[in-house]
């Protein structure tokens, strides 16, 4: 791909591993509670199991060598499932613990009889900071503080060290905050323990150009968040609060007309709305980072959470978005051509993420407009749950071309309201649209989904060309035509080739 590899050491400030015993337990952030259902050890050590108000906990760690876990529950266990499947992790279940081995960095959906949803971090051991231009959030008169809401002082922090060009350190503790905007050649650090924390109030959510957001990239470059803190957006509450109006529907962050940005390790949670929308921006990477919003599944009583996406790459290039773990109820990853001053789209890889969604997984659209979009891939990920596996809706005029879905293993499919392994189209809502170059290859599912996939032109000037399917595995079997994969090849999709 053509991402530019220099927003890796971006700021000029390399950050070198440091020594670690076996296992680093990461604690609970203030205002969090232990979880209700689960609790954690690895190697004997406790490990702070988290409940949260979307209703799913999680258990968060760093290790080297091999580890023992072992996860108690407080009822006995009958049934449990631990993905991504592919992962092969051999677990065994006595009595109320879960126990298994862990020899590498593991992002872990666990299922235990009917207890909500539990996710387990274990990741590799955490860089350390450069000896010089680190500045810790506190010199800048900010306290933690469960009620404090000090924006106004983080703000201050953050562009001061900015112009320094240097790392800004959150240490363990609760800030309170409203928008913050990110400045040029400014790293911000969080440390395990801390929390940027929303106020859930929509006076602290100014309107931007394009709506509302926590963390905002706009009109920057050479920015690094990073750090095993976590940044909550309380956006349940800010849509209540906002009686879910469009200024209360606030993402998580947004970037506009930003290049050279990296945001790796950190924990985000509860987006108002679009976990991470990323506009008119260039040069991006995501690594590591674990993404938790609402869904229905979660929490059937809540009522405003249907767009709570992952992320939303939209008129944006050279974005790598890898190793992150996803739990969303809208598409884990829609690729957009919507939003800012519309150019041609290119280069957006997807790789060796972890998915759960209530909506569509791998997916290009449904907002993708006039331009051109090409070289969208989406490699060796792990499906958990979606209801759509591997989809395009091109309702909107975009050509799109050399878009390819390569080794990605589904493990679930359906549950809503199409439920269906591929679903590729071209529909005229605001322009008719165009499709070249699509290669489906190594991909698995688990389970045969309830309806069959679907491939629809729009017309003999407006088609789905160049179809490739590869090595599709469905139930364990081999698919070598549209017969055996349940797809239906409908009008203006000439010559699919099956291998």
């Amino acid at each position: 791909m053509k991402f530019f590899l220099t927003t890796l050491f971006i700021l000029g400030a390399a950050i070198f591993p440091g020594p670690l015993h076996a296992v680093t337990p990461y604690p609970l952030v203030p205002g969090d509670a232990p979880n209700a259902d689960y609790t954690v050890k690895v190697n004997g050590t406790p490990v702070a199991a988290c409940g949260t108000v979307m209703n799913v906990g999680y258990a968060h760690f760093a290790f080297t060598g091999t580890v023992k876990v072992e996860i108690t529950t407080w009822e006995a266990i009958s049934s449990f499932d631990i993905s991504p499947h592919r992962d092969g992790i051999q677990a065994k279940a006595t009595g109320s613990t879960l126990s298994f081995e862990l020899s590498q960095p593991h992002l872990l959906h666990i299922q235990v009889n009917k207890l909500p949803r539990f996710f387990l971090f274990a990741d590799a051991p955490e860089a350390v900071l450069p000896q010089s231009g680190v500045f810790d959030l506190t010199q800048f008169g900010v306290t933690s503080s469960a009620e404090a809401v000090q924006t106004t002082a983080i703000q201050h922090a953050i562009d001061e060290v900015a112009a320094k060009k240097g790392v800004l350190l959150v240490p363990p503790g609760i800030y309170r905050t409203g928008e913050l905007r990110m400045k040029s050649h400014l790293t911000l650090h969080l440390a395990a323990g801390a929390i940027l924390k929303g106020t859930g109030s929509l006076e602290d959510h100014p309107m931007g150009e394009l709506g509302t957001q926590f963390i905002h990239l706009i009109d920057c470059e050479n920015v690094r968040i990073q750090g095993h803190g976590v940044i909550d957006g309380q956006g349940r509450a800010l849509r209540l609060s906002g009686k879910n109006s469009s200024a209360s529907r606030s993402k998580l962050i947004r970037s506009l007309r930003a290049k050279n940005i990296v945001v790796e390790d950190v924990i985000l949670r509860d987006s108002g709305t679009w976990g991470v929308h990323l506009i008119e921006t260039e040069n991006l990477r995501f690594s590591r980072v674990k993404l938790i919003t609402n869904t229905i599944y979660d929490d059937p009583t809540f009522p405003w959470e249907a767009n709570t996406d992952g992320f939303d790459p939209d008129n944006s290039s050279h974005v790598l978005i890898e190793k992150c773990f996803i739990s969303s109820n809208d598409d884990s990853i829609a690729v957009k051509l919507r939003y800012g001053i519309r150019r041609d789209m290119t280069d957006i890889v997807f790789r060796d993420n972890v998915c759960w969604t209530v909506k569509s997984a791998l997916k290009i659209g449904t907002e993708v407009y006039e331009k051109k979009l090409s070289n969208v891939s989406f490699e060796n990920n792990a499906v958990v749950h979606a209801d759509r596996g591997i989809v395009v809706y091109d309702y909107s005029g975009a050509e799109i071309t050399d878009s390819r879905w390569v080794g990605n293993h589904f493990e679930f499919i359906g549950g809503d309201k199409k439920r269906m392994h591929i679903e590729i189209k071209i529909q005229d809502e605001e322009g008719k649209g165009r499709m070249r170059g699509v290669l489906i290859k190594d991909n698995s599912f688990e389970h045969a989904a309830e309806k069959p996939s679907r491939l629809q032109g729009l017309d003999a000037e407006h088609e789905i060309s160049g179809v490739e399917i590869e090595n599709l595995v469905i139930a364990g079997k081999k698919c070598l035509c549209a017969e055996e994969a349940r797809v239906e090849i409908k009008k203006y999709v000439p010559k699919v080739v099956f291998k």
